[in-house]
Protein backbone atom coordinates (compact mmCIF):
# COMPACT_ATOMS: atom_id res chain seq x y z
CA UNK A 1 0.00 0.00 0.00
CA UNK A 2 1.25 3.65 -0.86
CA UNK A 3 0.13 6.32 1.67
CA UNK A 4 0.26 10.05 1.62
CA UNK A 5 0.38 11.44 5.09
CA UNK A 6 -0.89 15.33 5.05
CA UNK A 7 -1.26 16.56 8.74
CA UNK A 8 0.80 18.80 11.26
CA UNK A 9 2.49 17.84 14.56
CA UNK A 10 0.44 15.29 15.75
CA UNK A 11 1.92 13.45 12.37
CA UNK A 12 5.25 13.75 12.38
CA UNK A 13 5.85 13.63 16.21
CA UNK A 14 7.17 10.52 17.12
CA UNK A 15 6.45 9.53 13.73
CA UNK A 16 3.03 8.16 13.32
CA UNK A 17 3.61 7.12 9.36
CA UNK A 18 6.78 5.29 10.41
CA UNK A 19 5.22 3.30 13.37
CA UNK A 20 2.84 2.69 10.60
CA UNK A 21 5.13 1.20 8.46
CA UNK A 22 6.59 -1.35 11.42
CA UNK A 23 2.26 -2.36 12.43
CA UNK A 24 2.25 -3.14 8.35
CA UNK A 25 5.93 -4.99 8.42
CA UNK A 26 4.70 -6.92 11.65
CA UNK A 27 1.57 -8.28 8.90
CA UNK A 28 4.21 -9.16 6.32
CA UNK A 29 2.59 -6.12 4.50
CA UNK A 30 3.92 -3.90 2.03
CA UNK A 31 4.13 -0.05 2.92
CA UNK A 32 5.39 3.14 1.17
CA UNK A 33 4.30 6.36 2.74
CA UNK A 34 5.17 10.21 2.57
CA UNK A 35 4.77 12.70 4.81
CA UNK A 36 3.96 16.31 4.36
CA UNK A 37 3.31 18.19 7.84
CA UNK A 38 4.13 21.52 9.04
CA UNK A 39 4.17 22.56 12.96
CA UNK A 40 0.67 24.01 14.22
CA UNK A 41 -1.22 24.23 10.18
CA UNK A 42 -4.28 22.60 9.38
CA UNK A 43 -5.48 21.59 6.40
CA UNK A 44 -6.28 24.69 4.81
CA UNK A 45 -2.47 25.38 4.76
CA UNK A 46 -1.94 22.33 2.68
CA UNK A 47 -4.37 23.03 0.61
CA UNK A 48 -2.08 26.48 -0.32
CA UNK A 49 0.78 24.49 -0.85
CA UNK A 50 2.23 23.08 -4.10
CA UNK A 51 4.06 19.89 -3.06
CA UNK A 52 0.01 18.68 -1.76
CA UNK A 53 -1.16 18.84 -5.48
CA UNK A 54 2.26 17.38 -6.98
CA UNK A 55 1.42 14.45 -4.53
CA UNK A 56 -2.42 13.81 -4.61
CA UNK A 57 -2.63 14.30 -8.32
CA UNK A 58 0.08 12.53 -9.26
CA UNK A 59 1.80 10.13 -6.57
CA UNK A 60 -0.13 7.69 -7.65
CA UNK A 61 -1.17 6.95 -3.79
CA UNK A 62 -3.88 3.96 -2.71
CA UNK A 63 -4.99 6.03 0.32
CA UNK A 64 -4.48 9.87 1.93
CA UNK A 65 -4.54 10.42 5.53
CA UNK A 66 -5.73 13.46 6.79
CA UNK A 67 -5.37 15.31 10.15
CA UNK A 68 -6.38 18.73 10.95
CA UNK A 69 -5.42 21.15 13.54
CA UNK A 70 -6.35 19.64 17.20
CA UNK A 71 -5.29 22.50 19.82
CA UNK A 72 -7.01 24.44 19.39
CA UNK A 73 -9.33 22.51 17.45
CA UNK A 74 -10.84 25.54 15.57
CA UNK A 75 -14.68 23.53 15.02
CA UNK A 76 -16.33 21.51 12.72
CA UNK A 77 -17.15 24.41 9.80
CA UNK A 78 -13.04 24.53 9.86
CA UNK A 79 -12.91 20.98 9.03
CA UNK A 80 -15.19 20.17 6.57
CA UNK A 81 -14.73 23.36 4.71
CA UNK A 82 -11.12 21.79 4.06
CA UNK A 83 -11.81 18.48 4.02
CA UNK A 84 -14.63 18.74 1.44
CA UNK A 85 -11.77 20.55 -0.97
CA UNK A 86 -9.36 17.53 -0.53
CA UNK A 87 -12.65 15.56 -1.35
CA UNK A 88 -12.99 16.77 -4.94
CA UNK A 89 -9.32 17.11 -5.67
CA UNK A 90 -8.33 13.05 -4.78
CA UNK A 91 -7.97 10.74 -7.58
CA UNK A 92 -10.64 8.15 -7.82
CA UNK A 93 -8.14 5.68 -7.31
CA UNK A 94 -7.44 7.00 -3.39
CA UNK A 95 -9.46 6.18 -1.17
CA UNK A 96 -9.52 8.85 1.99
CA UNK A 97 -8.56 8.35 5.44
CA UNK A 98 -9.22 10.92 8.41
CA UNK A 99 -7.04 10.42 11.41
CA UNK A 100 -9.34 11.99 14.28
CA UNK A 101 -6.53 12.92 16.70
CA UNK A 102 -7.61 13.54 20.78
CA UNK A 103 -8.25 16.88 22.93
CA UNK A 104 -6.18 17.99 25.18
CA UNK A 105 -5.21 16.18 28.39
CA UNK A 106 -7.12 19.30 30.24
CA UNK A 107 -10.39 19.26 28.29
CA UNK A 108 -11.40 15.33 27.60
CA UNK A 109 -15.11 17.20 27.19
CA UNK A 110 -13.30 18.42 23.75
CA UNK A 111 -13.29 15.10 22.36
CA UNK A 112 -16.91 14.47 21.77
CA UNK A 113 -16.82 18.08 19.34
CA UNK A 114 -13.96 16.72 17.63
CA UNK A 115 -14.96 13.31 17.15
CA UNK A 116 -18.54 14.05 15.78
CA UNK A 117 -17.18 16.76 13.12
CA UNK A 118 -14.78 14.40 11.83
CA UNK A 119 -17.32 11.35 11.51
CA UNK A 120 -19.64 14.54 9.70
CA UNK A 121 -16.90 15.07 7.13
CA UNK A 122 -16.66 11.10 6.73
CA UNK A 123 -19.98 10.97 5.76
CA UNK A 124 -19.96 14.33 3.17
CA UNK A 125 -16.80 13.01 1.69
CA UNK A 126 -16.78 9.18 1.59
CA UNK A 127 -13.95 8.86 4.02
CA UNK A 128 -13.21 6.42 6.53
CA UNK A 129 -12.26 7.61 9.95
CA UNK A 130 -9.15 6.40 11.94
CA UNK A 131 -10.96 6.84 14.96
CA UNK A 132 -7.75 7.63 17.00
CA UNK A 133 -9.01 10.15 19.71
CA UNK A 134 -11.94 7.46 19.95
CA UNK A 135 -9.92 4.68 21.96
CA UNK A 136 -7.85 7.76 23.52
CA UNK A 137 -9.60 8.07 26.30
CA UNK A 138 -10.85 4.74 27.39
CA UNK A 139 -7.12 3.08 26.70
CA UNK A 140 -5.36 5.89 29.32
CA UNK A 141 -8.64 4.84 31.21
CA UNK A 142 -7.97 1.22 31.93
CA UNK A 143 -3.91 1.09 31.14
CA UNK A 144 -2.75 4.05 32.99
CA UNK A 145 -0.42 4.75 30.25
CA UNK A 146 0.95 8.61 29.71
CA UNK A 147 -0.46 9.31 26.59
CA UNK A 148 0.62 12.96 26.39
CA UNK A 149 4.13 14.56 26.36
CA UNK A 150 4.78 16.96 28.95
CA UNK A 151 2.95 19.91 27.62
CA UNK A 152 -0.10 17.73 27.69
CA UNK A 153 -1.23 18.25 23.91
CA UNK A 154 1.20 16.13 21.51
CA UNK A 155 1.61 12.67 21.97
CA UNK A 156 4.33 10.43 24.23
CA UNK A 157 5.78 7.85 22.09
CA UNK A 158 2.88 5.47 23.54
CA UNK A 159 0.58 7.68 22.41
CA UNK A 160 2.11 8.36 18.92
CA UNK A 161 1.57 4.07 18.89
CA UNK A 162 -1.27 3.81 19.63
CA UNK A 163 -2.03 6.45 16.81
CA UNK A 164 0.04 4.42 14.01
CA UNK A 165 -1.57 1.30 15.85
CA UNK A 166 -5.42 2.52 14.89
CA UNK A 167 -4.38 4.14 11.51
CA UNK A 168 -2.90 0.54 10.42
CA UNK A 169 -5.61 -1.27 11.56
CA UNK A 170 -8.12 1.37 10.09
CA UNK A 171 -6.24 0.78 6.22
CA UNK A 172 -5.92 -3.01 6.29
CA UNK A 173 -9.91 -3.39 7.85
CA UNK A 174 -8.41 -5.03 10.80
CA UNK A 175 -11.09 -4.77 13.94
CA UNK A 176 -9.89 -2.14 16.21
CA UNK A 177 -10.23 -3.77 19.69
CA UNK A 178 -9.04 -1.42 23.04
CA UNK A 179 -6.92 -4.55 24.49
CA UNK A 180 -5.33 -5.53 21.09
CA UNK A 181 -4.69 -1.63 20.29
CA UNK A 182 -2.93 -1.51 23.83
CA UNK A 183 -0.98 -4.50 22.72
CA UNK A 184 0.01 -2.82 19.31
CA UNK A 185 0.47 0.39 20.98
CA UNK A 186 3.35 -1.68 23.20
CA UNK A 187 4.83 -3.14 20.69
CA UNK A 188 5.74 -0.03 18.41
CA UNK A 189 6.08 2.00 21.62
CA UNK A 190 9.57 -0.39 22.06
CA UNK A 191 11.05 -0.05 18.36
CA UNK A 192 13.69 2.30 18.43
CA UNK A 193 14.06 4.95 16.03
CA UNK A 194 17.41 5.90 13.98
CA UNK A 195 18.83 8.31 15.53
CA UNK A 196 19.25 10.72 13.73
CA UNK A 197 15.42 11.63 12.98
CA UNK A 198 14.81 14.54 14.66
CA UNK A 199 11.95 14.82 17.08
CA UNK A 200 10.17 16.61 19.75
CA UNK A 201 11.86 17.82 22.82
CA UNK A 202 11.91 20.28 26.04
CA UNK A 203 14.67 22.32 25.87
CA UNK A 204 15.25 25.14 28.40
CA UNK A 205 11.34 25.22 29.36
CA UNK A 206 10.45 25.17 25.95
CA UNK A 207 9.36 22.68 23.14
CA UNK A 208 11.65 22.32 19.88
CA UNK A 209 12.69 19.56 17.44
CA UNK A 210 15.79 18.07 18.05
Amino acid sequence: MKVLFIGNSHTFVHYVPLRVKWFFERQNEPFEFTMLTHPGMGLDYHLKQSQTYLNLLYGNYDAVVLQHNAHPFPGKSSLLESGKTFGSLCPEKTKIYLYMTWSEKNNPEGQKIMSEAYEELSKEINATVCPVGRYWWPIKEKYHEEMYFSDGEHSSIFGASLSAAVIARTLLGLECDIDELYKDAKYLEAIKQDERLIDLVMKDGSLELE
